[in-house]
């Protein structure tokens, strides 16, 4: 059996990613001991929410580029297995709950973790959309880099504290 899904369909996807991110860096930026490292999960939060309101503007319009059904459904099953449990249900899950008292730089890797696979499900979206919908995706890209840059930055201060 063919999984059949439109380009608003993986867009979905990359919807319920950012927000389930937001969730998680405004649950992170309240367990943040350090002022800066609140203040960067508040940013990464309001990133992620932009993201989102870019992805849900995608949705209306986008269409998946023409590609064969083989090729397709492999991509899907990729993009599934990585929304869901490559980042939010598996044992390496980058995020997870987090508790009372978490650990500042247990976050901070989650949140790595997490901007790493979000890099690797936005690539993956690449190819899947039209031409005039790849710049956005790209944009998206380059943003996750940064954040990854930006969390790494934290999480070297937070080890040196």
């Amino acid at each position: 059996m063919t999984i059949q899904m439109t380009g608003a369909d993986v867009i979905d996807m990359a919807v319920q990613t950012e927000t389930r991110g937001e969730q998680f860096y405004r649950q992170a930026a309240q367990a943040a001991e350090h002022p800066e490292a609140r203040s960067l999960f508040e940013y990464l939060a309001t990133e992620e929410a932009r993201h989102r309101a870019v992805f849900s503007g995608l949705s209306a319009g986008i269409v998946a580029a023409e590609i064969d059904p083989q090729t397709w459904a492999e991509a899907l099953l990729y993009i599934e297995a990585t929304v869901d449990r490559a980042f939010f249900r598996g044992a390496g899950a980058p995020l997870k709950e987090i508790p009372a008292g978490a650990d500042e730089a247990d976050l901070l890797r989650q949140a790595i973790a997490f901007e790493k696979e979000t890099l690797l499900f936005f690539l993956s979206l690449h190819d899947l959309v039209q031409p005039n919908s790849q710049r956005l995706i790209d944009d998206i890209v380059r943003e996750e880099r940064s954040h990854v840059v930006s969390l790494a930055k934290m999480l070297a201060e937070v080890r040196e504290a």
